[in-house]
């Protein structure tokens, strides 16, 4: 039993990373926050992350988050992955706020090393009210 809580343990990866939104406020840069959690045995993991970006305007925000299924191909040390999920957002620009949600759909690559790994991912968001934008991110797990 206790074996097995080992393995489920190292199967729990926080991360950092930095994104890009290419869309909202024609192009913002930001940093974010993330978990990674997986089963050995089964190819799914849940990817949830938060960001916070910076747009280049007084009075502006922008920060959401996201929680996705990846699906990997089992190869040991480069792992390239499909992802989908739900995407929430929050966008302020003076007094107006606006609070969307959405889908995300996505492709990446892991580099899965023994203690620190990386990622790549390029992902599109379709946002209720047609804000949809491409989000890429580069990021380090723990």
């Amino acid at each position: 039993m206790v074996a097995f809580a080992g393995v489920l343990e190292a199967q729990i990866k926080p991360g950092l990373h930095v994104a890009r939104a290419t869309d909202t406020f024609e192009g913002v840069n930001g940093v974010g926050a993330s978990v990674q959690v997986g089963l050995p045995v089964l190819p799914l993991k849940l990817f949830v992350a938060g960001e916070y970006f910076f747009p280049g305007c007084d009075g502006c925000s922008f920060w959401g988050g996201s929680a996705d299924l990846h699906v990997s191909l089992p190869i040991p040390i480069v792992s390239p992955y499909v992802a989908a999920g739900l995407v929430l957002r929050n966008t302020s620009l003076s007094d107006t706020v606006v609070r969307t949600g959405g889908l995300g759909f996505g492709a990446g690559v892991n580099l899965n090393t023994l203690v620190v790994g990386g990622y790549v991912e390029g992902r599109y968001e379709f946002m209720d009210g047609g804000d949809d934008q491409l989000v890429i991110r580069l990021g380090i797990r723990f």
